[in-house]
């Protein structure tokens, strides 16, 4: 089973209130979350955030790592559609690169400032944590999919933000290429974040086969009310919410999750 150090649950909950200085998406539930992927590695390889916005999410990882170093893409100009955030494009890379150097993460993240398929070409480190959080729109979520879950490793994690929020990238390329795959095995969502463990055993996906059913029964829906849109009223809004209350993502225990894994 992977070692989870006994202090681990009072690291991460240090990394909240730091995190939340960072202007930003990820809930108190998330960072906690995000932090555990990073502090606990289920493999050898790189890190590599896609999107970083303002560097909350960025810090988050780059704190709770023991050693190495986060490798973040994101070309820090108007975010994507899906993002009501499009006016603030002058200010993006200003803020993420003074987060970054006042936090004292900045000689631990490498940062590539261009679109994830502009540095996919490039790209050839293995990844033992792919963090997807960029465009949310499905041609985008699915892109950065295809072009860096390839460098998983075995054991290693993938994990997307927004899985439970409006958006169908995130919530159908979590379902269709994560969890109806046999190429991954544990899986769970906290919070918003959808993650699951790329296995190369077929084996080792089928024992977990049951549990991916569950949840893609459950995150299927959300398709329907998954609009790209933040302000979907009315009826539709209701029953989104009440299918999402209805997919399990609660808080997990560091000891808890780690049984789930193969270490």
């Amino acid at each position: 089973m992977l070692n989870v150090p006994n202090d681990l649950s009072q690291q991460l909950e240090a990394l909240v209130p730091i995190a939340r200085s960072i202007e930003g998406h990820l809930s108190p539930r998330e960072i906690r979350f995000l932090g555990l992927l990073a502090a606990c590695p289920t493999a050898t390889g790189e890190v590599l955030e896609i999107g970083s916005y303002r560097g909350r999410s960025t810090v988050v990882l780059a704190k709770a790592m023991a050693a190495g170093t986060v490798h973040a893409v994101d070309p820090l100009t108007a975010p994507a559609i899906t993002d009501q955030y499009k006016s603030e494009n002058q200010t993006i890379a200003q803020d993420f690169y003074g987060n970054i150097e006042k936090h004292g993460v900045k000689a631990r993240v490498a940062f590539h400032q261009m679109y994830s398929h502009e540095l996919s070409p490039s790209w050839t480190l293995p990844l033992r944590l792919l963090w997807i959080d960029a465009d949310h729109s499905y041609p985008g979520t699915k892109q950065d999919f295809d072009l860096f879950s390839r460098h998983l490793v075995d054991r290693g994690m993938i994990a997307f933000h927004d899985v439970l929020h409006p958006y169908d990238g995130p919530v159908r390329v979590f379902m269709e290429d994560v969890l109806a795959s046999d190429r991954f095995g544990a899986c769970g969502v906290v919070g918003s974040i959808g993650w699951a463990q790329r296995v190369y055993d077929p084996a080792i996906a089928a024992t977990h086969r049951l549990q991916k059913i569950a949840l893609h029964k459950k995150l299927s829906r959300l398709v329907p009310y998954a609009l790209n849109d933040r302000d979907t009223k009315g009826l539709k809004k209701l029953a989104y919410k009440f299918w999402r209350s209805r997919v399990p993502h609660a808080e997990v225990q560091p000891s808890a999750w780690a049984k789930q894994l193969v270490a």
